[in-house]
């Protein structure tokens, strides 16, 4: 077990970060206890974990693959072009942070080792982090927070677990008769905890319009809470489309995400930023 960490303030601050649904448990392997972390929507047994532990250091999280999670990981195997890119910013982001990322497939660690063609019967993903020189509480909070989250954004980039698919109308089925099928899949358009993460890890937690804090106003209730707007509708991006969290992503308060959205196409967030400006400052000037 991790002794020092705060597993429930880190399982919330992970689900607002990925906005997906996280259960913490202790689970045994190898003899040793361990924290584990896993996604409410995937089975125990078809799914996986990750393994939280620490020494005087540093601070670990690994991946671990249940197992009877066979199709889990031939899904990693088979990971669209868009996840893999997700997945090798992810990693980019964590080393560039000071976040130690040792990735194998099947027992191959090179630096391609996700293009493996052969079938995936073993995954190793293992973040490591080390603690600050004089650490306190926070600091041990604060490293398993980066290194959790890495670890998790990895997983998630291959696994796709969280991921939201939209069925787009096609236009051409307007003005069928009632009770006609009025919906037929075009495309779907994938909604990335990963890009999320990465959108949030890039521009903090702070709404970009008006500069709302959660955690300023609400406390510990809104620590970690943050929506993000996509800059051109999903409903607008071409199925092969690869979403750049840092050019089509950004952070919004829930009032400022509604705003740029009352009109079609939905206002740029830097003209209702101005807008947001000029009305705050003509009421200073009445005061």
């Amino acid at each position: 077990m991790s002794e020092g960490l705060d597993i429930e303030a880190l399982r919330r601050k992970l689900e607002s970060r990925f906005q997906v649904a996280i259960y913490s448990h202790l689970e045994t392997v190898d003899g040793g206890d361990f924290n584990a972390l896993r996604p409410s929507e995937l089975e125990q047994g078809n799914g996986f974990a990750i393994l939280l532990s620490r020494t005087h250091r540093q601070f670990e999280a690994s991946f671990k693959a249940d197992n009877f999670a066979g199709a889990l990981l031939r899904v990693m195997s088979e990971a669209s072009e868009a996840q893999k890119q997700a997945f090798l910013r992810a990693k980019e982001s964590a080393v560039a942070s000071g976040t130690q990322v040792y990735v194998a497939i099947n027992g191959n660690a090179g630096e391609n080792c996700i293009e493996l063609p052969d079938r995936w019967a073993q995954v190793e993903i293992d973040v490591s982090r080390r603690f600050p020189s004089g650490k306190t509480a926070d600091d041990t909070q604060t490293t398993a927070f980066h290194v959790a989250s890495a670890c998790f954004a990895l997983v998630l980039a291959l696994t796709g677990t969280g991921e939201e698919c939209q069925d787009v109308p096609d236009s051409s089925t307007k003005g069928l008769p009632e009770g006609a099928k009025l919906r037929v899949e075009v495309n779907r358009y994938e909604r990335s905890p990963v890009n999320r993460a990465a959108c949030i890890e890039h521009y903090g937690l702070r709404c970009q319009c008006c500069g709302f804090d959660f955690l300023d106003i609400y406390g510990e209730l809104g620590d970690g809470y943050i929506e993000v707007h996509h800059r051109t509708p999903v409903s607008k991006l071409g199925p092969a489309y690869i979403v750049d969290p840092i050019k089509d992503l950004i952070p919004l308060c829930g009032n400022c995400h509604s705003m740029v959205h009352r009109t079609d196409p939905p206002m740029l967030v830097e003209e209702l930023s101005s807008l947001v400006n000029a009305r705050r400052t003509a009421k200073l000037r009445a005061q």
